[in-house]
């Protein structure tokens, strides 16, 4: 009896203990990225559009105030930026063209301290005149941002 119990614990005993040591070492290995990721803001983009060129998505939307960026599937126009998801509606209400939402998540050092603010008072709001010069605010606060990282979760 004391035989096939020790037959049976070494084996758990030696798991566990290779589990350990596994783990260890790939925590210490990722835990710079575990901590930078985890220290992220989540925004939602309201998106306008998907376009192959530049110029096809400066033709398009010229009556538009947006900001955009460049991924693998071309250039991609946002027309609002909320980290508050009951203001997506409101940012869609102003606009008339069929948008999208992507949600990202965007490190803390990125995300502008004034975000908040404005995602209050865009909560709050209800006017469309209003809630469009918010909305034009917002853009305005990543506008002149080029190194600005976005994690998409898909």
């Amino acid at each position: 009896m004391k035989r096939k119990l020790m037959g049976l614990l070494i084996p758990i005993f030696v798991s566990v203990l290779f589990g350990y040591v596994c783990g260890k070492f790939i925590y210490k290995t990722y835990k710079d990225d575990i901590d930078s990721d985890l220290r992220s803001s989540r925004i939602y983009l309201v998106e306008s559009g998907k376009y192959d060129s530049y110029e096809e998505m400066r033709e398009d939307n010229s009556s538009n105030n947006y900001i955009y960026y460049m991924d693998d599937e071309g250039y991609k126009t946002v027309v609002g930026i909320t980290s508050n998801y009951d203001n997506i509606d409101k940012i869609k209400s102003i606009y008339s063209d069929n948008l999208y939402v992507d949600e990202y998540y965007m490190p803390k050092e990125y995300v502008n301290s004034k975000q908040d603010e404005y995602d209050n008072m865009l909560y709050n709001m209800s006017d469309v005149y209003e809630i469009k010069e918010v909305v034009d605010n917002i853009l305005s606060l990543y506008r002149s941002d080029d190194g600005i990282k976005l994690i998409s979760i898909e």
